[in-house]
């Protein structure tokens, strides 16, 4: 590891326990074992680092349009089911990368004090999922998969909010995530996702 992805590990580390504006040059410094003007040979500033460390996350976040293309000869329309694991276990390789991990964290924290970070938030964590599953949820009514007077708009809501409120409990309660704890998150939200879709499923 080279002294510029040290200073990225540090960072990333200190900012996502302690919070970006807690956390000064110095002590990224003295972690990384530098002299805090080293790091301007590879940084201009604090903020840089933090945008090199969301873009780093946010390039990784592209979704495939072909892989969730939401047409009706789409093959797992006929198993919602596979749909939804599927997608889990994407999300899943993601945060089983501690880097990851870290940086889902920090979001979490700096969401309120960047507007780059919020606008992400805002459009790819909470309105595009819900779009997607809206429409997702309209086809499978119009196909008759599930009940007639089923809310499209409803279900995603109540089909994407348990996982994300299962995420925000785990990072709540832990600094550094256990496995198995996020083994046992990825099997709660599938157990609801489940559930929520046998509740409007034709028999």
């Amino acid at each position: 590891m080279n002294t510029k992805e040290k200073i990225f590990e540090v960072s990333l580390d200190l900012f996502s326990k302690k919070g970006y504006d807690s956390v000064s040059l110095r002590e990224i410094a003295e972690e990384v074992g530098i002299k805090k003007s080293s790091i301007y040979s590879h940084y201009s500033s604090k903020e840089e680092i933090l945008m090199d460390i969301f873009n780093q996350f946010t390039s990784g976040f592209e979704i495939d349009d072909e892989e969730i293309q939401l047409s009706e000869n789409n093959p797992l329309l006929e198993n919602p089911e596979l749909f939804y694991h599927k997608g889990s276990e994407a999300i899943k390789e993601m945060l089983f990368q501690e880097t990851n991990l870290k940086i889902w964290k920090l979001i979490l924290i700096q969401m309120h004090h960047n507007e780059i970070i919020k606008s992400f938030f805002e459009n790819e964590i909470l309105v595009k999922p819900l779009v997607f599953w809206e429409g997702l949820f309209t086809l499978l009514k119009e196909k008759g998969v599930i009940r007639k007077d089923s809310n499209p708009k409803l279900l995603a809501k109540q089909y994407y909010s348990f996982p994300i409120y299962l995420l925000l409990e785990i990072c709540s309660k832990y600094d550094d995530i256990p496995q198995e704890v996020l083994e046992d998150f990825f099997s709660e939200a599938e157990e609801h996702a489940q559930f929520l879709f046998e509740s409007v499923k034709v028999r």
